[in-house]
């Protein structure tokens, strides 16, 4: 091959970016031979890559044997369903085809029934996807009662969709949102007439988070509105049974767990009207709950008298309380005579009684009204009380002044109390019963006696259990013991946890734990992963600490792995309240910029809600930072998003063009400038204009600055007293700048408009730097005479800054120092800087804003 043509092949691969092969190699084209054997020839171009079809490598050692395998990015953990929903969502925000029907529908109903399976709450954002997934089904086939019900035709319209829909819908969420109540009036509105389970379960949800987001009044004014029909005679005996079920275990209160069956499909959803309106303090909503119950035909029971108990606990009325005690206990022991053949209904009343008990005694306490308290114990003593009784007056006395010991030998009256009654109603002190002493001393931040009842405990052989850990393992961290309440958890390890009552804690522990200088990371990831392996929700504050751990390791797969795993099952607030953490991270410029960068990008790709103020805040700061690329980088992912409250906005073009004048960064100027030319959202004012008439001037461009003053002029919003400081400066650096700058003064004379002491400072400066630094200081001079100008330091530091070289501050400084000796004294009393070519400038505040 002739040594001209080799040299154009190599530099054409170079441009090309494609590797250099020498076609001549007989090892190369001996097993090209092989290959091809038996095999169809294709003719190819000469100058095709030959490495393409059969690249080098080594045949013997293969040493890529030896490296670590790429790690795999972890995928987002989201319900069935929600990716489709938010790809809907995504889609009709940019105004583009959505997805086929069939999949939005399929994505609902995967869904709703992994909600129903689960047993969770819907959150705020999920609501919000569930409604505009649900509206845009039904466009397709109209909001008809027709349309609605055809189950064999389309299932996503079927009686059990909406009525796990319902169900989910009634459970409480740690957030109730604007997305809530308007999913719940939808579906109110779409399902009232028809079917009349569909239309009871859809009425009491609405009621439900109506109570959920503190508005009782609306859901007592709804359930007045409506005239709630009875479960025909014919409808499945297994629905019915079931609704009921979903209905009591999404009504969660404090007084009970387990509603009292009833043929009114109203009393359920009144009691839950009645106890919001007990936690409000609102005793006009419970007078006129319990009058809207007796009209119904709902007699007194021991769950309205328990909410008037709790009622006179939060108005704090003794008298009220003792009077309603009085008819709790009659009615709940008329229930339990009633209760007797049935074991859960048994077991519900005595976990009232048991509860209301606590609640009463506990506020008497609290209070210092013993003589109550002493008689609610004298009450429920008369006669041998059940276990957990005895619990509630242990506790009583412990919180009345009794002693360890004394508390003790209480004990033993309790066993000795076990003579005539069936072994299997024996009472026994257990863990139950030291559980509720040490919660006693963790509400009188009494770690130390928390320590004795424990130590009381296993003296008589009762050993910890679960729940005493968990108790251990929080009052030892409310006193910063976080060597202790790692010792328990440790021990907690070997018990068996039914349900995950432990989580909030360990939460704890571990944030503590990230906090804490005095333990590793491998202490903190060994918590860590045991509630991985457990499948168990991380708190927003633990997911936060967790990321920013993370983060300052530089291990960012692990933190994508961990906000995939756990964000997307936030509520709104929780995700804003990890992406807040994020952010200030980002922002503290403590933090490397790499590091910064790294937390953007997860932020970018993890909180895609991100808002604009925020990420206004993260592009200023890689300004700050001394990178414009970056900056520039966060600007154009503003720009290229689809989010309404995301896109830029005049006040973000603002900041970015103040940003690149600050580094004097004319690449990165262009690129925003480029920007605003193609955004059709934006009305170019006067603001916007200044704005790049202080970023071209700053950009060394000020000639094509200027050009922006002349828009501005021929605008209809005019220029501003801003804009003239900024045009003016405009003309200190530019060629010819003082020719412009008469031009602008005369027309403001011309104009008669108000000019004070800045401004006149800002046209001196604008003569002095062409040079004309005689004119300038004749102007000061004849305005002096007149009386149009009070020389201080301001002007006469703003006429030295602006005069150009060392030269030419040296006759201003000697003008000045024969002129106004006084005010030049005041202005060197302020101090200056000088660069490396000498020319000095004051501490005076010349900066202009837009």
């Amino acid at each position: 091959m002739p040594s001209s043509h080799l040299t154009r092949q190599v530099f054409r691969r170079l441009l090309a970016n494609e590797p250099i092969v020498y076609r001549g190699c007989l090892r190369r084209q001996a097993y090209s031979s092989v290959a091809s054997v038996g095999g169809p020839q294709h003719r190819r171009r000469q100058n095709d890559s030959f490495a393409i079809r059969m690249p080098q490598r080594r045949t013997f050692f293969n040493l890529g044997m030896f490296r670590k395998p790429r790690r795999e990015r972890k995928e987002a953990d989201m319900d069935p369903g929600i990716e489709k929903m938010m790809e809907l969502e995504k889609l009709q925000r940019m105004r583009a085809r959505p997805p086929p029907q069939e999949e939005i529908k399929k994505a609902l109903r995967d869904f709703i029934y992994s909600k129903q399976d689960s047993r969770t709450a819907m959150e705020d954002t999920q609501a919000r996807l569930v409604l505009l997934s649900l509206k845009h089904c039904l466009e397709s086939v109209g909001e008809g009662s027709e349309a609605l019900h055809q189950e064999s035709q389309d299932p996503v319209f079927a009686t059990k969709f909406y009525k796990a829909l319902t169900y989910t819908l009634g459970r409480p969420p740690r957030q109730v949102s604007d997305a809530h109540l308007e999913l719940a009036r939808y579906l109110f509105e779409l399902l009232r007439i028809g079917n009349a389970v569909l239309a009871r379960g859809t009425a009491t949800a609405y009621c439900k988070i109506w109570c959920y987001a503190g508005s009782p009044n609306k859901a007592l004014e709804l359930l007045q509105s409506i005239d709630f029909p009875m479960p025909k005679a014919s409808m499945s005996s297994e629905l019915d049974a079931d609704e009921h079920q979903e209905e009591g275990e999404a009504i969660e209160s404090s007084m009970n767990q387990q509603q009292t069956p009833t043929s009114d499909p109203v009393t359920p959803v009144l009691l839950h009207t009645l106890r919001t309106f007990v936690s409000m303090r609102d005793s006009s909503g419970v007078e006129r709950t319990l009058a809207i119950m007796q009209d119904r035909g709902v007699g007194e029971s021991y769950h309205t008298a328990a909410c008037l108990v709790e009622m006179a606990i939060v108005q704090g009325d003794a008298f009220r309380a003792q009077r309603h005690w009085k008819d709790f206990t009659r009615l709940a022991f008329a229930e339990l005579d009633q209760s007797r053949n049935s074991p859960s209904g048994l077991s519900s009343v005595s976990s009232n009684q048991k509860q209301v008990i606590d609640k009463l005694l506990q506020w008497c306490m609290k209070v210092g009204h013993l003589d109550l308290g002493h008689e609610v114990v004298r009450d429920v003593m008369q006669d041998n009380p059940p276990k957990p009784i005895w619990d509630a007056v242990f506790v009583w006395a412990a919180g009345t002044g009794k002693g360890v010991d004394e508390v003790g030998r209480m004990f033993d009256v309790m066993e000795s109390s076990n003579d005539g009654i069936p072994p299997d109603d024996w009472r026994n002190a257990d863990a139950a019963t030291i559980n509720g002493l040490v919660e006693l001393a963790i509400s009188k931040d009494d770690p130390y006696m928390a320590e004795r009842f424990i130590a009381l405990g296993r003296e008589r052989g009762i050993e910890p259990d679960a729940k005493t850990l968990v108790l251990q393992m929080e009052y030892r961290l409310s006193v910063n013991d976080i060597d202790g309440a790692l010792t328990a958890y440790k021990n907690l390890q070997y018990m068996d946890l039914s349900g995950d009552e432990d989580l909030p804690v360990v939460n704890r522990l571990i944030v503590a734990l990230s906090s804490s200088k005095r333990h590793d990371f491998d202490t903190v990831m060994n918590v860590v992963a045991d509630l991985s392996d457990r499948q168990a929700r991380f708190d927003p504050l633990t997911t936060s600490t967790l990321a920013l751990l993370h983060l300052n390791r530089d291990e960012i797969h692990d933190v994508i792995d961990l906000l995939n795993t756990h964000a997307y099952h936030y509520s709104s607030t929780e995700r804003t309240s990890i992406r807040n953490a994020l952010v200030s991270y980002c922002l503290d410029m403590e933090t490397p910029t790499s590091r910064a960068w790294d937390a953007y990008s997860i932020i970018r790709d993890v909180f895609d809600e991100l808002p604009r103020e925020p990420r206004t805040e993260l592009m200023s700061s890689f300004f700050r930072r001394q990178r414009p690329d970056m900056a520039v980088h966060v600007f154009n992912h503003m720009r290229t998003h689809s989010r309404a409250d995301t896109i830029p906005t005049i006040d973000t073009y603002i900041s970015a063009f103040l940003g690149t004048a600050r580094l004097r960064d004319l690449e990165s100027l262009e690129v925003v400038h480029n920007q605003l030319k193609l955004d059709f959202n934006i009305n170019i004012t006067t603001p916007l204009r200044n704005a790049l008439i202080i970023a071209y001037t700053a950009c060394s461009r000020p000639r094509k600055a200027l050009g922006f003053w002349d828009d501005i002029v021929a605008s209809r919003e005019g220029p501003s007293y801003n804009s003239l400081h900024i045009a003016l400066r405009a003309c200190e650096k530019s060629p010819f700048g003082d020719l412009k700058a008469k031009e602008i003064w005369e027309k403001l004379r011309k104009m008669n408009v108000d000019l004070d002491s800045t401004m006149w400072a800002s046209y001196v400066a604008a003569l002095a730097g062409n040079g004309n630094v005689a004119a300038a200081c004749k102007t000061v001079e004849d305005a002096d005479a007149d009386r149009e100008l009070d020389v201080d330091p301001f002007v006469l530091g703003s006429l030295f800054a602006g005069a150009p070289g060392f030269d030419r501050q040296g006759d201003v400084e000697a003008w000045a120092r024969a002129k106004y000796p006084r005010e030049w004294a005041d202005l060197e009393k302020l101090g200056c800087e000088e660069d490396e070519a000498g020319t000095r400038a004051f501490y005076i505040d010349r900066s202009v804003t837009p």
